[in-house]
């Protein structure tokens, strides 16, 4: 069927150079939308003046803690731009400052946008249901929608610029122009790189931050006041409420913004190598194209989002009608663009293999963090005989959600490069090893195409949880049910995103690796590049690989406990020394736990930033480029299923604590919920700080390989 489609669909009439601009086009598209969506939300009623006054200092926090945060990030992006300038060239160095600012404007974006619809959303609630689903799901999508866009046009605008331009519509045969493109793409690699830098900084300090005053707030608020944590008289209740915004807007929206940089480069590389071998130029522009088409469908599965007749207390049932319209949509555009642009079905089936794997990453995320799945009322029931039951459930669910979805992803990776391979067997010129390497490319391409929808679901989470916090602060009436749903309905698409940018990070470790060894092979002149363990420098370089995420989680749940510590000391003294705070006489110091949770942030992320750069350059310039190699594998495999017990396992202690607050076990203030508090605690810096952070730091380190590879000389000449 493949050859036939061949035959049928003459590859050479379509212009690549006409194609490629649906890329830089639906990068628009998508941006203008975002700036739309924004306007109309800004227009909403913002609600009485005390919810607004609570807002509003969210906002300020906010903001205040993201110039700070930026101005340090600034400092070490500059000083690195200059390193890099120097030892790999300029051109390396302005892609890195590009990925860089871009990375931090897709950060401010999110967080910008999502204390705008906090407020909105509690007012929309007073008014219905699905008028504050919307609310928050909109205010979501132009985090979603901007960041996208803002990958797509950059990626796109960046490989014009880097020689890209003349492979495109230079006057080159098809062969020279696919290996002047791949290298304009190799060029952009410092894009990726700088994404990726400002996303682990922006992620791992907005998590610092927020667990901080979670923390505070829900150990001395709920457990020794018998207050809740959003309560007014709470004095970290703004600092919890900021973190919020912080950590999971500012740090995913420059979290997901490195996934798609990093991903669409290494596939252009990937392509590049097809595009040689076939004389088809659209092979290595097909992953912006694939991209483009995500962007589509995305806009096609929004207006599907809204509440059924029986869904007022389910609101996840209509956020995932959305995805799951998106995803389906995917998938008919898919099936067109591989059917007319690359003339073979079993590169469709590839790129579904990734829409499959996102789905089931969705499912299993939702069964093990839903508030009314299995796990989560087996960690509250744990929770009637004490904290330490809680605990030792909680982790032990933890452990056991690593399980399925590595198996959906791992058969993604097995089953995608199988279809390339065949692909590549009947195609001259690629092979099918070449070709199965495509394949698993197209794999990650797909899973991506639903990531506007995705961020969007991410965002509505601490929009959600921002309205609740309003809501509870300000005395808001009648919107209680509707704000508790939301609040847990966000829990789980929050897990559902860390799920699914950590199930992008796996299927492209794959692609990234193989980016990075046709990258080394080509720089060092070498005929095949393997990673033999049985070679001792090889096999250390791998421990230390797989040493790296269990460091690097140490320093940034040490950064929480640190700061979680403060911040209980301060919320103490402030009950302690100010009596009329409980009384509802005086107000907290609500700056001072703000200040609390800035410091520490900006101080615990600096040092687990510095040992992921640092290590990978250090071994590549002992050992070289192979050890490297090894030191990314050894890290990818040890930082999946940690990062998978982190995230899921924090999400359902989470919700195990909401169920627990919606009456059951005994209700609030009982026994059950006090221990499942303490449960939630433990959780927080795991879903929140280090496990969002761990796929970051897999990229990272894979693009940082890719840029540095003339660095690594092989000193000891152990390999």
């Amino acid at each position: 069927m493949s050859q036939q489609l061949q035959s049928v669909f003459n590859l050479t009439t379509f212009d690549s150079s006409i194609v490629f601009w649906i890329a830089p086009i639906a990068g628009i598209m998508a941006i203008i939308a975002s700036l739309i969506i924004m306007r109309k939300i800004s227009k909403m009623s913002t609600g009485s003046p005390k919810a607004v006054e609570v807002a509003e200092a969210i906002r300020i926090g906010a903001y205040a803690f993201l110039k700070r945060q930026y101005k340090t990030i600034i400092v070490i992006t500059a000083v690195l731009s200059v390193l890099i300038a120097f030892g790999l060239g300029v051109g390396t160095a302005v892609a890195f400052v590009v990925g860089a600012i871009a990375s931090l404007a897709a950060g401010y974006i999110a967080m910008d946008n999502a204390t705008k619809a906090n407020i909105r959303t509690v007012a929309a609630a007073k008014e219905s249901a699905e008028k504050a689903l919307k609310t928050a799901f909109y205010g979501g999508a132009t985090m979603g929608l901007a960041v996208v866009g803002l990958s797509l046009l950059g990626v796109s605008v960046l490989f014009l610029l880097y020689n890209g331009y003349s492979a495109l519509f230079g006057n080159y045969s098809v062969t020279d122009a696919a290996i002047i493109g791949r290298n304009a793409a190799s060029a952009i690699v410092g894009m990726g790189f700088g994404a990726s830098l400002i996303a682990l900084f922006a992620q791992l300090g907005g998590g610092i931050f927020t667990k901080a005053a979670d923390i505070g707030a829900d150990i001395v608020g709920k457990i020794e006041t018998g207050i809740p944590e959003d309560d007014p008289r709470n004095p970290a209740a703004i600092a919890d409420n900021v973190g919020d915004n912080v950590g999971d807007s500012a740090g995913r929206g420059a979290d997901l913004f490195e996934s798609a940089t990093g991903e669409n480069i290494g596939g252009m590389i990937i392509g590049g190598l097809i595009s040689a071998a076939t004389g088809n130029l659209i092979f290595l522009i097909f992953p912006l194209i694939a991209r483009a088409l995500g962007i589509f469908a995305t806009f096609v599965g929004m207006p599907f989002v809204k509440l059924g007749k029986n869904d007022a207390k389910n609101p996840m049932r209509g956020l995932r009608r959305g995805l799951m319209v998106t995803t389906l949509v995917s998938a008919a555009l898919f099936f067109v663009a591989t059917v007319f642009l690359l003339g073979n079905i079993y590169l469709y089936l590839c790129l579904l293999s990734g829409l499959v794997a996102s789905v089931l990453v969705d499912y299993i995320t939702d069964y093990y963090t839903g508030r009314d799945k299995g796990p989560v009322k087996k960690i509250a029931k744990a929770s009637e005989t004490g904290s330490a039951t809680n605990i030792i459930t909680g982790f032990a669910v933890g452990l056991e959600t690593a399980a399925l979805p590595i198996i959906s992803l791992a058969g993604a990776i097995i089953v995608s490069y199988y279809l390339g391979s065949l692909f590549g067997a009947e195609t001259p010129g690629v092979g099918a090893f070449m070709g199965g390497i495509y394949g698993t490319t197209l794999a990650t391409m797909g899973m991506l195409a639903v990531m506007g929808m995705v961020l969007a679901l991410d965002g509505f989470g601490p929009i959600a949880d921002n309205a609740a916090g309003i809501a509870e602060m300000s005395g808001e009436k009648g919107t209680e049910e509707t704000m508790d749903a939301l609040d847990a309905v966000g829990n789980t698409t929050k897990a559902l995103t860390k799920g699914f940018a950590l199930g992008s990070a796996l299927l492209a470790a794959q692609l990234l690796f193989q980016t990075y060894a046709e990258e080394a092979k080509m720089h060092f002149g070498l005929s095949t590049f393997n990673i033999d363990i049985s070679n001792p420098a090889v096999l250390v370089a791998a421990f230390i690989g797989g040493m790296l995420p269990f460091l690097f989680s140490a320093q940034a749940i040490s950064a929480v406990g640190k700061a979680a510590g403060e911040m209980v000391a301060e919320v103490r003294r402030q009950f302690r020394d100010i009596p009329g705070i409980l009384k509802g006489t005086d107000k907290p110091q609500y700056d001072k736990t703000v200040d609390i949770s800035t410091k520490a942030a900006l101080k615990g992320m600096v040092l687990p930033g510095v040992v992921v750069v640092v290590v990978p350059l250090v071994v590549g310039v002992l050992l070289g480029p192979v050890a490297v190699g090894a030191l990314v594998v050894g890290c990818t495999l040890t930082a999946i299923p940690l990062a998978l017990l982190m995230n899921t396992g924090g999400g359902a202690w989470d919700n195990a604590k909401k169920h627990i607050e919606a009456g059951n076990f005994g209700g609030k203030n009982s026994p059950a919920h006090h221990a499942s508090v303490v449960g939630d605690t433990v959780g927080d810096p795991m879903k929140d700080t280090a496990g969002p952070s761990l796929h970051v730091l897999i990229k990272l380190l894979s693009t940082l390989s890719i840029v540095f590879i003339p660095l690594f000389i092989n000193l000891l000449h152990l390999i």
